[in-house]
């Protein structure tokens, strides 16, 4: 066993932190053959790898694909005991919806993010920066069409995530249907709080001379958030897609070998319904050193001040999503990782 083995994880954790159903529940759909639309990948922080950033890596499946539970079904066997409200953390926090298809990011169900007394609708693919303190939740709105095609939600920020702090009590506790709940009237329209999202990939971005350019022929870029992009943003990514074909097999460099004084994040997840754990891949990932052949979904932590990289993806037979986060801007400094 490796010295830096316990920097990556290949298995979810934490899967009672998970929004409804329940880990027991989601065991007898399971026994049943039936799948939920939301299926975590990965779940990460520093309970799971030590001094990690928090981060969730999620794919939301169509209605139309086999095995999937009429969402109104799933509601009346399982009601939703843990739902989603809007909260805040003590730490900036980067949620993000896209459309998993590598040429088509736009295709997606169209949200609506709050944040703080504004309601932003959001009509395509989007990577949103919350900042610490800022209430924030994300919505489907009434009517919305649906997508046909998979969609990658993920969430990360340097912190740990307990659900909604404050609110357990709430959650835990039976509620009064009958008592009077105050109606929240939020600005819609031209908001001074979409500043803090991105749309896209704009190729005039200044990435980390470490992570290697994007080559058109078997990557697409999907979205890159740093200080210089969402002024005064403290956690960032950088965020594309890694495509199969016969020049995927041979490798592709993704990260180079390189030494940070903070922490960095790193996951990949294949876009394989069948078998949501399989890498579709084979990974080769050095840490401080060390070797690591991985060819499962994984995330990985890279500690600061340990030499990291290189990161290499060889026989890639399906488009495989690659994550990096860390600390931009002041927030090097405020959160360093551990």
């Amino acid at each position: 066993m490796g010295k830096y083995d316990r920097y990556i994880c290949t298995r979810l954790h934490k899967r009672e932190n998970l929004p409804g159903p329940t880990p027991a529940q989601r065991e007898i759909l399971a026994a049943e053959g039936l799948r939920i639309s939301m299926e975590h990948v990965l779940w990460i922080d520093s309970d799971v790898i030590p001094g990690a950033y928090y981060g969730e890596n999620t794919w939301i499946w169509p209605s139309s694909y086999p095995d999937q539970i009429d969402p109104d079904v799933l509601a009346r066997r399982f009601p939703n005991a843990r739902p989603l409200f809007p909260h805040s953390h003590d730490f900036p926090e980067l949620l993000s919806w896209w459309g998993a298809d590598p040429d088509h990011p736009e295709d997606t169900t169209p949200k609506t993010m709050i944040m703080d007394d504004e309601e932003i609708l959001l009509e395509t693919s989007w990577v949103c920066y919350a900042p610490a303190g800022m209430k924030h939740m994300p919505a489907t709105p009434p009517g919305a069409r649906k997508t046909n095609k998979p969609i990658c939600h993920w969430t990360s920020g340097p912190g740990v995530y307990v659900r909604e702090a404050g609110e357990a009590d709430k959650r835990d506790k039976p509620q009064d249907s009958a008592a009077p709940k105050p109606e929240v009237i939020r600005r819609t329209g031209h908001l001074e709080n979409k500043k803090y999202f991105v749309f896209g990939y704009d190729p005039k971005v200044k990435r980390p001379d470490y992570m290697c350019p994007l080559d058109p022929s078997f990557s697409r870029p999907i979205a890159y958030l740093d200080e210089t992009v969402v002024p005064g943003a403290e956690f960032g990514c950088d965020s594309f897609w890694l495509l199969p074909g016969a020049r995927a097999r041979s490798g592709q460099m993704v990260m180079d070998r390189h030494t940070l004084p903070y922490g960095t994040s790193i996951t990949l997840n294949a876009l394989n319904y069948a078998d949501i754990t399989d890498l579709c891949a084979d990974a080769e990932l050095w840490i401080g050193g060390e070797k690591h052949h991985i060819n499962k979904s994984f995330g990985a932590y890279l500690p600061p001040n340990v030499e990291a990289g290189p990161l290499i993806v060889r026989n890639i037979t399906r488009e495989i999503f690659v994550l990096k986060t860390g600390p931009v801007g002041e927030g090097i400094k405020k959160y360093p990782g551990g």
